[in-house]
């Protein structure tokens, strides 16, 4: 199963190049968090992050209905979860895809060929290309969360 999650532009996410809609859309803004920020966060964090309205209880059953619609969408070993902590394992793992991981690759190329970052030179020109391609417009283009201020900061601050 390959899984393909693209976060510059509007969110979208695909398993085996099909697109796959998940039912809940703080679901799609978890995930989103948890594979840019790549670790492991206290379900307590997320439930403020992402629930700061609710009690702590109502939080905690969020973010656990959250994570079974992510589940559904995204089954399989990448999910590093217990009781107090939810992660997603995909770094090294080919068959999950971040575009926004991608781009910033294809970035970091042209740091490596010795020149400053302002000049172009004849192999920058594939990888700068191929960032081109990838970006469909700003991080979560058109994707907010009314009742997530924090969470809402923290997508400003990665655009």
């Amino acid at each position: 199963m390959r899984i393909t999650l693209s976060l510059l532009g509007t969110p979208r996410l695909e398993r085996d190049g099909e697109p796959i809609a998940i039912d809940r859309h703080k679901a799609l803004a978890l995930l989103a968090y948890l594979t840019v920020t790549n670790k492991p966060h206290r379900r307590d964090s997320l439930a403020a992050l992402f629930w700061s309205d609710y009690d702590q209880v109502r939080a905690r059953a969020a973010v656990r209905r959250a994570l079974a619609s992510l589940n559904k969408a995204i089954p399989g070993a990448w999910w590093d979860t217990d009781r107090e902590t939810i992660g997603l394992n995909y770094k090294d793992d080919p068959n999950f895809t971040l575009d926004v991981n991608q781009f910033h690759a294809q970035l970091a190329e042209c740091a490596t060929h010795g020149h400053p970052l302002t000049d172009v030179c004849p192999a920058c020109l594939d990888s700068l290309t191929n960032a081109i391609t990838l970006y469909r417009g700003d991080f979560l283009s058109g994707f907010t969360l009314r009742d997530s201020p924090d969470f809402d900061d923290w997508q400003f601050n990665q655009t």
